[in-house]
């Protein structure tokens, strides 16, 4: 089973420069400081998206309803168009939110 674990200060660096090469300065500056406004999640992926709707296999729309259910103040900033590395953004901005990131046990489970 694996365990979970808050993401480290080098975790939030990388991803918020992540944010920036891929939205711009601008666009991820209002989608950061609208994160670190809001309480964080505090549990796992798995927990997260008992909060999303199913979209007929598109993920990252999934993973956008359960953004504006909790945190709308959020939704409401991140870009329309997301670009190639949609997926990977909101995953970024799920950190940032307090979403737990998996790390597999040392059996690699």
């Amino acid at each position: 089973m694996a365990d979970y674990k808050l993401a480290t200060a080098e975790d939030i660096k990388l991803t918020m420069e992540n944010l920036i090469k891929w939205w711009g300065a601008e666009t991820a500056e209002k989608v950061i400081v609208a994160c670190f406004y809001e309480n964080p999640f505090n549990g796992s992926f798995d927990d997260f998206l008992k909060h999303c709707t199913m979209c007929g296999g598109n993920w990252g729309g999934m993973l956008l309803t359960g953004i504006k259910k909790l945190y709308p103040k959020v939704w409401d900033v991140i870009p329309d168009n997301m670009g190639i590395n949609a997926f990977a953004s909101l995953l970024d901005v799920l950190l940032l939110l307090g979403v737990y990131v998996i790390c597999p046990d040392e059996e690699g489970e």
